[in-house]
């Protein structure tokens, strides 16, 4: 395809002066810098628009379309212009199809067109295919990122415009900064996912919460000393009030209202002296407790277990349970329960606090480390990654140093730090790098492959005293990437450090992200270097299968020449033996010559151009009749044909193609009646399949996928004539046109094959 209309040299005529040149590109700078604002947190709506507008106003353009890559269609997402919806050459298609906006997305090069006519010159199909017309000028950009394409953006002008080397890049620029955008919005969109799924499930757990209280038969209240914040059902019912807002005030004051009274004096409890107030205080208690009712006025003898709430070692409330113990029958009974239901009610608001906490931590870590594995995407190296999420998780945890170490020769090399660590000794010892098999504490990640978490670190362990003295806590975690150890993350603290649930969910999640993220930056390396390899041993193979089968025929009419001369001179002369030898090398010879001509057919279906357009099936089976007449009279065979759609492909290929299918059914017939073939069509969205059912002799169902195998056979020569390439080569046909090709048939009972094809234009 001839595209190079944005290489021609610019002319003197077309250059612009310095000074405007020099203008020219700060606008275009100052645009960027705009665009770059602009683009931090936009979601994928807001970067179209962001790209588009710039793009335009800069360059003067008409209109302005931009198609992303899903499911391996381009979809049009966003237009910008008067005329762009409809009259617009860029419409929604295939990824496969030959179009300005594919060619770009394979190549990864923006394509521009300067001069009416230009593009329709490269194209002169892309006008009736679309319903579209060509705008006078043209610029497609594509916007790829970390090799993989994400779509592209058109520029449209109604006058010539000639790009210059400021606005080319200033496009390509605009072009990856889209990329890089939507990128990012497709990250921060899987990050808020995972929030609002982790909100959910905090709200699930407070549901939870809500129905235990509900069905604990005591009263059960939670608050502060500013009041009560939560109370189920019997908790208002046992005490006389109507609404949980009436016990929402000091609870000193609630105790005056309940006139609290030891059961023993009668005498009023002094604040102080209530079980909740001593709980809010850091202790838990049991009391019993005379309580007056606000609604009746009656007097119940309540025993009141309280227990205080914690977060990080802090008492931030109080949680209480009150059972009505008047009927001294029930004491004992009572207050075993209500001990159980403290346990219970202690033990899960703990576990609520402990997995809030985590959830947190492993929230922020999730965050921070989506952000982060934009370095890799970006192009930056693995150790770039690690060092960000040092950063991060020294941001949330107190004064310590990370560092990142790997076994080299036998040592562990510190291969990336953060933060000093306290002791010019010790970074001395780091630099120097330690003995893989003497250092505990990084050996320890190494053989258990698990994390490890040391609360109260001995200054010997690794190390002299005198060196790792300060060192008070530490953390190794294996950074694993696929299942082997990559390296280890240590992270050492100068305090002594109880790595409660939150401290390990966020160096947990933060690393195994990170070695994620390096196992997923290595396989896609490794699979488009196996990618390229396969292709070139593909290209080689092909290049070989053509040489081979062509440069081998000279030989063979040799052979076959002399052994006609041989059998012409000499036949009848020599023995009956040499006679019978004489023939089978003749007859070896065509058999061989039959093989070479086939494979040369078979390499050129892959070396030969495909040239794409609309093809009528129905005129192409009649054509492929023709071409079969002989047979089809000699066999006496009956073709019925079904109404066909027109698909997009190659005409001559796709005669090939059914020229080998038909003649398969004809070729295996039962001798005992007629050939009798059914060619009919079905739609299958964006494909057709394309049915061609016989009454022959048919194939056992295990035998359906080799004969579509090269040089594969499943009669014998003198059975059944041919060299076995003539359904490879129709596989070959099928799947360079993005298709495919299968057997669906039972021994005796007749064959039928299917052959699925993209969908040509309406």
């Amino acid at each position: 395809m001839e595209s190079a209309p944005f290489m021609e040299p610019v002319t003197e005529s077309r250059a612009a002066s310095p000074p405007d040149a020099r203008a020219q590109g700060d606008a275009l700078l100052a645009q960027l810098q705009v665009v770059t604002e602009q683009l931090a947190g936009s979601s994928q709506a807001d970067v179209l628009d962001i790209i588009v507008r710039p793009a335009l106003e800069a360059l003067g353009g008409q209109a302005a379309t931009v198609l992303l890559v899903q499911n391996e269609q381009l979809q049009v997402v966003s237009t910008r212009g008067p005329e762009a919806v409809l009259r617009s050459l860029w419409q929604a298609g295939a990824v496969s199809t030959q179009t300005p906006a594919t060619a770009v997305l394979h190549t990864g090069e923006p394509l521009f067109y300067e001069h009416a006519g230009r593009l329709i010159a490269d194209y002169p199909e892309l006008e009736a295919q679309t319903g579209g017309t060509a705008a006078v000028a043209t610029a497609v950009l594509p916007m790829v990122l970390d090799g993989r394409p994400l779509g592209v953006i058109t520029l449209d002008f109604k006058e010539p415009h000639y790009f210059t080397a400021t606005e080319t890049r200033f496009l390509r620029t605009l072009a990856a900064q889209c990329a890089v955008a939507l990128g990012r919005a497709q990250l921060t969109a899987s990050v808020q996912a995972q929030v609002r799924s982790q909100t959910e499930s905090l709200t699930r757990q407070n549901a939870e919460l809500e129905a235990i209280l509900a069905s604990i038969p005591d009263a059960v209240y939670v608050g502060g000393l500013g009041g009560i914040t939560r109370a189920n059902t019997q908790a208002l019912n046992m005490l006389g009030f109507a609404t949980l807002a009436d016990l929402n005030h000091d609870i000193h004051l609630l105790a005056e209202q309940l006139s609290n009274r030891d059961p023993r004096s009668g005498e009023r409890l002094k604040p102080q002296e209530e079980a909740f107030a001593i709980a809010l205080g850091g202790q838990a208690h049991t009391a019993d407790v005379l309580v007056r009712h606000l609604g009746s006025g009656e007097d119940r003898l309540i025993r009141s277990a309280a227990a205080p709430i914690r977060v990080d070692g802090q008492v931030v409330g109080a949680v209480a349970v009150n059972s009505d113990i008047t009927d001294s029958q029930q004491v004992q009974e009572l207050h075993e329960v209500n001990a159980t239901l403290e346990r219970r009610v202690q033990e899960r608001t703990q576990e609520l606090a402990d997995r809030t906490r985590e959830l947190e931590a492993r929230t922020q870590a999730l965050e921070g480390i989506a952000q982060l594995s934009e370095d890799l995407a970006g192009g930056g190296d693995h150790l770039t990654l690690i060092r960000h999420t040092q950063d991060l998780v020294l941001s949330l945890l107190p004064p310590g140093y990370a560092a990142y170490f790997e076994n080299v020769a036998g040592e562990w090399r510190a291969q990336v730090q953060v933060g000093d660590v306290g002791n010019p000794a010790l970074q001395q010892a780091i630099d120097a790098g330690f003995p893989v098999g003497g250092t505990p504490t990084l050996d320890h990640c190494t053989r258990t492959l698990e994390p490890y978490f040391i609360e109260a670190y001995e200054a010997d362990t690794d190390i002299s005293p005198e060196v790792a003295g300060h060192l008070r806590a530490a953390a190794c975690l294996p950074v694993l990437v696929g299942g082997q150890v990559l390296g280890i993350f240590n992270v050492p603290l100068f305090h002594e450090r109880r790595w409660d649930v939150a401290d390990r969910a966020l160096l947990v999640t933060a690393v195994h992200s990170l070695g994620l993220t390096l196992e997923r930056a290595q396989s896609v390396f490794a699979l488009a270097r196996r990618t390229e390899e396969l292709e070139r041993s593909n290209a080689e193979l092909a290049q070989f299968a053509y040489v081979a089968s062509h440069d081998l025929q000279e030989p063979l009419r040799t052979i076959t020449s002399f052994s006609q001369l041989l059998a012409r001179r000499y036949g009848g002369q020599l023995d009956d033996r040499a006679d019978g030898y004489i023939g089978l090398i003749g007859d070896a010879t065509a058999r061989m010559g039959t093989l070479l001509q086939d494979l040369l057919a078979f390499s050129r279906v892959g070396s030969e151009p495909l040239r794409r357009g609309s093809v009528d099936l129905g005129v192409l089976m009649q054509h492929v009749q023709q071409d079969l007449y002989a047979q089809v009279e000699r066999t006496g065979a009956k073709i019925e044909t079904g109404p066909l759609p027109t698909v997009l492909g190659d005409n001559t290929q796709l005669r090939q193609l059914f020229q080998n299918l038909l003649g398969n059914t004809l070729k295996f017939h039962d001798p005992e009646r007629a050939p009798e073939v059914q060619i009919t069509a079905q739609d299958d969205g964006a494909f057709v399949t394309v049915q061609i059912a016989d009454n022959g002799i048919g194939i056992a169902p295990e035998y359906a996928e080799r004969i579509f195998t090269i040089f594969q056979r499943l009669h014998t020569r003198e059975t059944y004539e041919g060299s076995g390439m003539g359904l490879a080569i129709a596989r070959k046909i099928v799947e360079r046109h993005g298709g495919r090709v299968w057997l669906e048939s039972t021994s005796g009972q007749g064959a039928t094959f299917q052959v699925s094809l993209p969908k040509g234009p309406a």
